[in-house]
């Protein structure tokens, strides 16, 4: 839900938010969203307590983001196994960690600087200024309260505070850069085959001996997995948008309240010369100041260019070099006087000497782009898009409490939810734990993961309330299941001859590599070996970085890790690729790479990377030493 979250979301305050959903190193607290539940705890670290509901709402928007990320390419069984929840748990014993040691340490966020961190965020404003609404809005969106949200952003910027103390203090010196440039510009001149199962398949016979052996050893292969059918609510904003119906004059309404929305400010482009005085300077220096300046301007109209005279003679240190140029004023950007002066000014004409705190200016319109004022006619579809959208996040925030405990209070049927809300039910098509019917709902990783829960799968009562996304709430429950089964030999018979015949081509491929290999290192010559296979050789000559060679990054990184040759007496190598195919090589020679070619840019990314890497190796040691220092006690049955 709420889009215009979404285009805000700029930023480090946006950096926060994401970060708060994204990783498990991030998530931490909503405490307060569990407020009067029974603590059951996970954890302890030195004494301070991580309950349950803080771990299972961090566990939960670990999922969401890998959901989001992913979509259907998510694996349930992997966002439910106790790796993914062990890892979970340690980014909150680690955050902690950080948080406790910090605060120890005296690391601290006024209450003004957060104020300012807050409605300087462009995702917290409306036309350019803070919005408490919007901001309250924002935050609930990701089930924080203010309170909440605001220590988190207090924590995040202590931490930065402390990871900075680590990555800005680290140093790389040109002796450092030099030896990563050697070996990132290093140049290896190597010749190399392809042996394809490609060339095999087509000679390759499968038996139907072969067929029935694999059929009954591999059964499993062969099943149809287990698979649900279900009926599901569903309450979505976009659904909510047929009931709105906005009239023209709300339209115009709104297009009248918000008529600055739509209007481009005039513009003004200026450049000045400015004559200093100052505040000591008696009425005779002023007057002479003045005359000064009235001079300038009589060379002007005598035909003298405004811009060279400002290089020559403008006080202003900030504009003099640009020939006084200011560029585009905003009202409100500077002084009374000036300002006042520059907007009674015409296109290209120039004022009469102007006094302001600073001294006496000549001011120069260079550009003037007139107000634009967008027409109702021009923003009323978005207009309308908008108050549509608005009204329907308002009817969904509306129902949507309604929705949750009318699935809640009758878990035994979706009836209810429907009557009350007008909600039609629906019925997926048959799919399983690991693959979604396309097109359908069940291509939602979460959805498919809550059918085969304990509470729906087993239970056959009402599943929780779903959070698909931020628009759309899903409750659903079983109405049928199909057993998996084995399929019959006729169905998968092709299948398990493509499957043999692509194993029996890889084992001709390996088989012939070791044959290959051994031969090169019994002394034999590259040509010949080559050449009895019919295998054409290829040279080439790569370095590190390279990525446009055309030869595969498995090989380059096998290739560098062979070593030095000696002079005449090449490395032989292979390299197994994840398609099936084997390349074997022989090195020639390495040539070291020459820091003093190389560029200004690759320096300052090689130096970026060096910073980085000593910057963050003795942050991870004093993440190693507060664990290792630390009292910590994980209660495995919570989890």
């Amino acid at each position: 839900m709420l889009t215009k979250i979404r285009d805000r979301a700029s930023g480090w305050i946006a950096w926060v938010i994401v970060f708060l959903i994204s990783i498990p190193f991030a998530l931490w607290g909503i405490n307060e969203y569990f407020a009067g539940v029974d603590e059951i705890n996970v954890a302890e670290i030195n004494g301070v307590e991580i309950d349950q509901q803080t771990y299972r709402a961090a566990l939960e928007d670990r999922r969401d983001a890998l959901s989001r990320a992913l979509g259907t390419r998510a694996d349930p069984e992997l966002i439910n196994s106790k790796a993914f929840r062990r890892g979970v748990l340690d980014g909150l014993i680690q955050r902690t960690l950080l948080v406790n040691d910090a605060t120890d340490k005296g690391f601290r966020v006024s209450n003004e600087q957060l104020r300012r961190y807050i409605e300087s965020a462009p995702q917290f404003q409306r036309d350019g200024v803070f919005d408490t609404d919007l901001y309250q809005q924002v935050v609930s969106g990701y089930r924080y309260t203010t309170t909440g949200f605001e220590e988190r952003l207090r924590q995040e910027n202590v931490l930065q505070q402390v990871r900075s103390g680590f990555t800005d203090s680290a140093f790389v010196t040109v002796s450092d850069m030099d030896t990563l440039l050697r070996h990132f510009q290093q140049k290896r001149a190597f010749q190399y085959v392809t042996i394809s199962p490609e060339e095999f398949r087509d000679v390759i016979e499968v038996s139907d001996a072969e067929i029935e052996q694999d059929y009954q050893s591999n059964s499993s292969l062969y099943e149809t997995p287990e698979q649900i059918k279900t009926q599901y609510v569903r309450l979505a904003v976009s659904d909510l948008k047929g009931e709105v119906n906005v009239g023209e004059d709300e339209l115009r309404s709104i297009y009248e309240n918000n008529a600055q929305r739509f209007t481009t400010p005039e513009r003004r482009k200026a450049s000045h010369i400015l004559i200093q005085v100052k505040e000591s300077d008696s009425e005779d220096r002023v007057a002479e100041l003045r005359e000064k300046a009235e001079s300038l301007l009589q060379q002007i109209k005598d035909g003298a260019e405004f811009a060279e005279l400002a290089r020559e003679h403008s006080e202003d240190p900030g504009s003099a070099a640009q020939g006084g140029d200011l560029g585009f004023v905003e009202k409100g950007a500077m002084v009374e006087p000036f300002e006042s002066a520059l907007y009674k000014l015409a296109d290209g004409e120039i004022s009469a000497p102007v006094r302001t705190q600073f001294g006496f200016h000549l001011i120069k319109l260079t550009e003037l782009v007139p107000q634009v004022q967008q027409t109702f006619d021009e923003v009323r579809s978005q207009l309308e898009e908008e108050e549509v959208r608005r009204q329907a996040e308002d009817l969904f925030l509306d129902r949507a409490e309604t929705f949750r405990n009318l699935v809640y209070e009758q878990p035994e049927t979706l009836d209810n939810v429907s009557e009350e809300l007008k909600l039609p039910l629906q019925t997926s098509e048959w799919f399983s734990r690991n693959l979604g019917a396309e097109g359908g709902i069940s291509e939602n990783a979460k959805f498919r993961e809550t059918a085969f829960s304990d509470e729906v799968y087993a239970e056959g009562l009402n599943s929780e309330t779903l959070e698909l996304d931020r628009d759309t709430l899903v409750a659903l429950r079983k109405l049928e299941l199909k057993p998996e089964a084995l399929r019959p030999l006729q169905d998968v018979r092709d299948r398990i001859v493509e499957k043999l015949k692509a194993e029996k081509a890889r084992e001709r491929v390996r088989v012939l590599s070791e044959e290959m290999l051994q031969k090169l290192k019994d002394g034999e010559e590259w040509s010949s070996v080559t050449a009895a296979d019919n295998l054409d050789a290829q040279d080439t000559v790569v370095t590190r970085a390279d990525t446009q060679t055309g030869v595969s990054q498995e090989v380059v990184k096998e290739v560098f890790k062979a070593g030095y040759p000696a002079a005449g007496e090449p490395i032989y190598g292979s390299v197994n690729l994840q398609n099936g195919s084997n390349i074997v090589y022989r090195l020639d020679s390495v040539e070291e790479g020459d820091p003093a070619i190389a560029t200004d840019e690759l320096r300052e990314r090689v130096k970026a990377v060096l910073l980085r890497r000593r910057g963050e190796d003795p942050f991870l040691a004093y993440l190693d030493q507060l664990r290792e220092g630390a009292d910590i006690v994980v209660f495995e049955d919570q989890l």
